[in-house]
């Protein structure tokens, strides 16, 4: 028989895609979404386990479990799983464990971290299931998760894998990658690349008919070919490239219904690459202003009107990287608890809009009154630095949090004010947050969420005089770098081959990037950096050659999604004579990375050597 599982949050979007994720996991899913709802449920049928969130309405998630314990027999024995929206104090931990909790998770909990949460829990749960159901695909449909909240969902959840769309004749499918849109594929004809640039008035109808006509004769891509016919900058191609992949994503947010289906680890071919300047927090804002309907905005809020709104308090959620202008900075920080939502339906659209967008990413929360606000709100987002000052900036602060206390770790003493501490925390979260790292490598990502997560505890820990005159100083963390530590000794030793390759010493490049390899063996990227260093060392040497090109060939099938590893075979495959190799690798990095500038360049240079080739009188045939 197949466990039940009792899923309790009074966010129905999260309820409808976890119940589909524990499904396909083979379990029988149950949801209800507040404190009274669920203890009414297990009185029905007791489950085998319950995901209980802290934050419900009626009655908190606390005293569901209290009254849950309270019913004695085996219905009082049930694991629960409890779901912090907030920071975990010492006291929650506490309260939880004398509860008997099995476990406490601090949402959003990624997709693996809770179901291997509950398969311990539940440890023959499945055994009669001789055919795992892991990659049975999550399906649904956008009437019941809209868009926006889908989004958010699948970036809390860290989903890597292919979420495929469809409304009526419209398909399109996103490539995922720990919850963030990296590329985008469409069947809509309107929205190729021509068709895209003659909306915009970048090219004419002209244009667009010579360019189709060369590309039926096999000359190259679209972009290449316009590159060729001078109607287009070769500097213009990465811009044009992105802001087409951008309107296929931001489309979908205008459709009224249509289904969706996550399939999990599988890979999208043939996709447009999506920068990830925007954080999916941002995104969502973006498509929610300009492209959501508005009666759906309004229906969500009207549902909702009594409830009263404020902001949230995970981390996670509020230190996300979002745009707002300074009046709706005002109006955000006004939001504490205290208003009703049924206050706001009357704001113009823009505001309304707006509102919906942060309660879709849950920036803002509705809770049922009474909570004044805990935190300052956030300030918009300053321009930020370079991706190697950025990743540099990070693992100088890992490196400084290594092995120290909670103190250190803040910048605070036990003297310091709860203003103080609340402060120094705000600050190193803004700066640690995971979705300003979303476009770097694998261990620079795990070293943010670890670097965050240890700012968070810090916090959890002096968040108040009593926390801080608890906590003792001979109780050191250095145990608590434990799982970070290997990703900043791979990326100390990446950025240190960085600056070697940079002063074109490849031998000592060559081993710093062979040391990263070592410590960090799942990242491609540092695999394809040093078959690359390694080619530099010998261009003219077979063996090399080829050795490199294995190198970065597996960091290619590490890091799919990656420019570099594709620009490198390019650059190889053009140097060694193979161009038909050459180009198709070349187009991949600018698939990947619209803005690849490098990887332009040699297309085009491939592209003048062909026309070179072929003469005068071919040239002038061709026109």
């Amino acid at each position: 028989m197949r466990p039940i599982v009792l899923c309790v949050d009074d966010d129905r979007n999260l309820c409808q895609i976890l119940a589909r994720a524990l499904t396909s996991e083979g379990y029988l899913v149950r949801v209800a979404h507040d404190g009274d709802e669920a203890l009414a449920s297990v009185g029905e049928e007791p489950p085998d386990l319950v995901l209980l969130d802290l934050l419900l309405p009626k009655r908190d998630g606390f005293a569901v479990l209290e009254a849950l314990r309270g019913l004695g027999g085996d219905v009082a024995k049930v694991p629960v799983v409890l779901l912090s929206g907030g920071l975990r104090s010492p006291q929650y931990v506490e309260r939880a464990r004398a509860l008997g909790a099995s476990a406490m998770l601090a949402k959003p909990t990624p997709l693996d971290e809770l179901l291997q949460t509950i398969a311990r829990q539940l440890p023959n749960a499945c055994e009669s299931d001789p055919e795992p159901s892991s990659h049975v695909p999550l399906t649904g449909s956008l009437v019941d998760v809209p868009f926006p909240a889908l989004l958010h969902h699948l970036h809390g959840l860290r989903a890597t894998g292919v979420l495929q769309l469809q409304h009526g004749k419209r398909k399109k499918a996103l490539q995922l990658k720990d919850g963030y849109p990296v590329a985008v594929r469409s069947n809509l004809v309107g929205e190729c690349l021509g068709n895209f640039l003659v909306r915009t008035g970048r090219i004419s109808e002209r244009d667009l008919d010579e360019s189709i006509r060369r590309l039926k004769s096999g000359e190259g891509r679209q972009g290449e070919i316009l590159v060729a016919m001078q109607v287009l900058a070769e500097e213009e191609i990465g811009p044009a490239l992105s802001a087409q992949a951008e309107e296929k994503l931001f489309e979908i947010f205008e459709w009224t219904g249509g289904g969706f289906e996550v399939q999990i680890g599988a890979c999208l071919d043939g996709g447009s690459g999506l920068a990830l300047e925007r954080s999916p927090a941002n995104l969502i804002l973006h498509g929610v202003r300009r492209r959501f309907p508005l009666s759906r905005v309004d229906a969500h809020l009207a549902a909702s009107a009594e409830r009263f709104v404020a902001q949230n308090e995970s981390p996670f959620h509020r230190f996300q990287e979002i745009d707002l202008d300074p009046d709706e900075m005002r109006l955000f920080g006004s939001l504490d608890g205290s208003r009703r939502l049924s206050d706001l339906l009357g704001s113009p659209e823009p505001v309304r809009r707006t509102l919906y967008a942060l309660l879709a990413t849950d920036l803002l929360e509705l809770i049922d009154g009474g909570r004044a606000a805990s935190t300052a709100p956030p300030v918009p987002s300053a321009p930020e630095p370079a991706a190697d000052a950025l990743r540099g900036e990070l693992t100088a602060l890992a490196e400084r949090m290594r092995g120290r206390t909670w103190f250190d770790i803040l910048g605070v003493t036990e003297r310091s004010s709860d203003e103080e501490v609340r402060s120094a925390y705000v600050a190193l979260a803004r700066r640690t947050h995971p979705d300003r790292y979303s476009g770097a490598s694998e261990p620079v990502k795990r070293l943010a969420e670890e670097v965050f997560g240890l700012v968070s505890k810090a916090y959890e820990a002096l968040g108040d005089g009593a926390r801080r005159a608890r906590y003792a100083f001979e109780a050191r963390n250095a145990g608590d770098l434990d799982e970070g530590r290997r990703a900043l000794e791979a990326e100390l030793q990446f950025q240190q081959g960085e600056a070697k390759l940079r002063a074109r010493k490849y031998a000592e490049a060559a081993e710093c990037f062979g040391r990263a390899v070592e410590l960090y063996p799942e990242e491609g990227e540092y695999h394809a950096r040093l078959g690359w260093t390694e080619y530099l060392s010998g261009p003219d040497d077979a063996a090399v050659c080829e050795r490199a090109l294995a190198r970065i060939k597996h960091g290619a099938r590490l890091a799919p999604d990656r420019d570099a590893p594709f620009l490198y075979l390019g650059r190889i495959f053009r140097a060694t004579g193979r161009t038909d190799l050459a180009e198709k690798m070349l187009t991949r990095a600018i698939s990947n990375k619209p803005d690849c500038i490098e990887a332009l360049r040699e297309l085009r240079l491939i592209h003048m050597r062909r026309e070179k080739g072929k003469g005068l009188i071919g040239r002038l045939l061709r026109r």
